[in-house]
């Protein structure tokens, strides 16, 4: 099933977000909830060290989903954080199975980023 931007797809982001962390014991929190250009951004912390955010709505008639990563004031898609090769694994697709699948992505780019002190 495809999450729209109404109120069962906003619902439904928010828990598929929050579940995937509960899960690994990471601390999750959605600090803020925008909505632009009939697209609902659902904007989370993760680790308490890591912003990013998830939207959902239409495009031309065509339900669509994407998540960005936050590096200073800007947001930036998969491509421009992780490059062209690796960005066409995350899908824009806006079901479940997809969102679960862009964040486990966007874990394991965080995780090959870690830099040890």
């Amino acid at each position: 099933m495809l999450l729209k931007n109404d109120i069962d797809g906003r619902n439904g982001l928010r828990q598929i977000i929050l579940k995937h962390y509960e899960a690994q014991s990471v601390p999750a929190t959605i600090f803020w909830e925008s909505e632009e250009q009939g697209f609902f951004n659902a904007h989370f912390l993760i680790d308490r060290k890591h912003v990013a955010r998830y939207g959902i709505g239409e495009d031309r008639s065509t339900a669509i989903g994407g998540l960005q990563l936050a590096i200073g004031p800007h947001y930036f898609s998969p491509e421009d954080f992780w490059g062209y090769e690796p960005a066409q694994q995350f899908s824009i697709e806006p079901s479940e199975d997809a969102i679960k699948r862009n964040l486990r992505l966007l874990d394991e780019f965080l995780r090959t980023r870690e830099i040890e002190v």
